[in-house]
């Protein structure tokens, strides 16, 4: 069972959600700006409110910062769980997982973060976003 989000999405959500993935259709992969974690946590902000990655912003712009402030927290899935359990985002089925939620997607033996969109999730991309099935989420948190 699903449980819902303590934010309430504005009531024009859908419009704002639908201007947001199309506004970050073909921007590139770039580390601290379009990545997994920013895209993820850009969606919460714009949905919610709240910015989940307030305190680590601008602290990486390459994949070595990246890495070195993953090691800490063990990886991205306990850094995406210890922060959007911090942000009061609750984890949800994967299967629950609906329109505007973020999610933690396997894609081939790599762990990324994305957005629901629909029957998809947008994950960044090298040069644009991607979308993947939605049978590839491992974690979900209700936004």
């Amino acid at each position: 069972m699903r449980v819902p989000s303590r934010y309430v999405r504005p009531a024009d959500w859908p419009e704002r959600l639908h201007r947001f993935i199309d506004s970050r259709r073909e921007i590139p992969f770039a580390w601290g700006q379009q990545d997994c974690g920013t895209l993820a946590c850009d969606a919460v902000q714009m949905l919610a409110g709240i910015d989940p990655l307030a305190s680590l912003r601008g602290s990486y712009a390459s994949e070595d910062e990246y890495e070195a402030m993953l090691a800490p927290h063990g990886g991205l899935e306990q850094l995406a769980c210890a922060t959007f359990a911090a942000a009061g985002l609750p984890d949800c089925p994967p299967g629950y997982a609906q329109r505007g939620d973020v999610v933690l997607v396997e894609v081939g033996n790599q762990m990324l973060l994305g957005v629901v969109t629909d029957v998809h999730v947008a994950v960044p991309g090298a040069d644009g976003l991607h979308f993947v099935k939605r049978a590839m989420i491992r974690r979900a948190w209700a936004v």
